[in-house]
């Protein structure tokens, strides 16, 4: 008899471990609270405009890439699948004078120096560590600590050309970073290339992937992307069910038993893996009882640890924008205010370059920050005046857009407003976060194992097991998780990617 693992959610990453589960041997069944699979790599339609609320690009889509492999392998990425090439990380507007932070490392540097010759030591720097960082490997094939010496040595040796970028990089925030420009239109942009309580080694992550083209964006969305491995998942004999959320993890001891689903339905299982909204796992679904204090102490300091929120404007265009940029970041002629925050700056994404969706209407969306202050703000107001308030940033952000590009007010159309309590909804965020931990430079590292101190055949995966989250971060801990259990089993990980 096959032993049953139940994975509770069908975000990239329940799908991958329940894809290597069956690759093993395991009799696999997925339950999902939302009536599609994906999680937070999602989409969805309003006023028949597609709108992607997730990658801007996803890591791994060179076929070079460690990850890459797992994307073919658990579906996301097929053989007819069309990758759009990510040439650029953003353009920023300083007062009229456009720089474009390419990805092209040489285009980079001379754009660079174009605009700030006198920070010529610190623009090599910056390619310098770059360069190094492109050395960065990630654990695809098995956890860290589940290597063997060599297999360790071999992976540490990695990261020894990037050793001295990391540990200065890591420690420096972006805020600091952008006072060491003598060059004002530099210094302007990096502050604001990030928002200031990143630290720069979220930035570095960010373009050595961009440098080495391994950083595209899946025709179609991120939808497309999700729905390719879900179905993959299936075919291979998985069974996945949705619209049926998890309200209790059943323990006995230090054994799991099975779950208890919101509709009073039992469904027990030999395994259990989360690989849902981890505050939700441990503090809901296991009802505090087993929270590690790593997670806690995070949970609890959102200082050193804040999370990633945002506001998504989405914007329904019926005109020819094609040789708009595909993003851009400007100043407002007026800052606009939204849940106790002032913005001054937004950055639009124009999504022409996708073909394959809203034939005959393009897309325009601005992705602003969230803070704690906002989400308890937006929490607290009631249902009509939340939605009042929404419109009414929205036809701002709209206005915006309008006054920037000088687009016809009747060609443009704002469609929907989603924010922190959004994902709050449909995901079970916490607080809305949509990513993990901001790794600021108090943060310290955070790679945990996906395991649960004093429950035996529980395991956990997702990116909150390692800042800053991420779809890579959720793939390679999905494999983890399968690979942990397993071992657990006494079996030799068929591996066949």
């Amino acid at each position: 008899m096959k032993k049953k693992v139940i994975i509770i959610g069908a975000g990239i990453s329940g799908i991958t471990c329940g894809v290597y589960l069956l690759d093993n041997g395991y009799d696999v069944e997925i339950y999902e609270k939302h009536y599609i699979p994906g999680g937070e790599c999602t989409g969805w339609v309003r006023d028949n405009t597609f709108i992607d609320g997730c990658a801007h690009w996803i890591v791994g889509t060179n076929p070079k890439s460690d990850f890459y492999k797992l994307w073919k392998h658990i579906g996301s990425i097929k053989s007819d699948t069309v990758i759009h090439e990510t040439k650029y990380f953003n353009t920023f507007d300083v007062d009229g004078e456009k720089v474009t932070i390419y990805a092209d490392i040489d285009k980079l540097k001379e754009e660079l120096l174009r605009v700030g010759p006198e920070d010529k030591k610190i623009i090599n720097r910056f390619i310098k560590d770059i360069k190094a960082y492109q050395h960065v490997r990630v654990p695809v094939k098995k956890p860290i600590d589940m290597m063997n010496i060599f297999e360790l040595t071999k992976f540490g040796f990695n990261f020894l050309p990037m050793l001295g970028s990391y540990l200065r990089l890591w420690k420096t925030s972006h805020d600091d970073y952008s006072k060491i420009f003598k060059s004002p239109i530099l210094k302007n942009i990096f502050s604001r290339i990030l928002e200031n309580n990143y630290n720069v080694h979220s930035l570095a992550y960010v373009m050595q992937a961009l440098t080495k083209k391994d950083a595209g964006v899946i025709e179609g969305g991120s939808q497309v992307f999700a729905i390719n491995a879900s179905e993959h998942f299936k075919e291979l004999g998985g069974k996945l069910y949705l619209s049926k959320p998890v309200k209790k993890i059943i323990t006995n001891g230090s054994k799991v038993t099975g779950v208890l689903l919101e509709d009073g339905s039992i469904k027990e299982a030999d395994y259990i893996v989360a690989s849902c909204d981890l505050h939700h796992t441990l503090y809901n679904l296991l009802e505090n009882k087993y929270t590690p204090k790593v997670f806690e102490e995070r949970f609890n300091d959102s200082i050193n640890y804040p999370l990633q929120k945002c506001f998504l404007v989405s914007c329904k265009v019926m005109a020819n924008v094609d040789s708009l940029p595909k993003m851009i970041n400007f100043k407002l002629e007026k800052e606009i205010s939204f849940a106790c925050t002032n913005f001054k700056y937004i950055s639009v994404r124009c999504h022409a370059f996708d073909k394959k969706i809203n034939k005959g209407a393009t897309l325009f969306t601005a992705l602003l920050n969230a803070s704690d202050k906002a989400y308890d703000y937006l929490k607290a107001l009631p249902k009509d005046k939340y939605k009042e308030e929404k419109i009414r940033f929205g036809e701002e952000i709209r206005g915006a857009i309008i006054d920037y590009y000088k687009i016809n007010p009747e060609e443009i159309k704002l469609i929907d407003v989603a924010t922190p309590l959004t994902y709050e909804r449909y995901c079970n965020a916490y607080k809305g976060s949509y990513m993990s931990f901001i790794t600021t430079n108090q943060t310290k590292g955070l790679m945990q194992k996906g395991v649960i101190k004093g429950l035996d055949n529980m395991f956990l995966s997702g990116q909150w097991l390692m800042s800053p989250g991420g779809l890579p971060i959720a793939v390679f801990t999905g494999k983890h998780a399968a690979y942990r259990l397993v071992r657990k089993d006494k079996k030799k990980f068929i591996d066949l990617d």
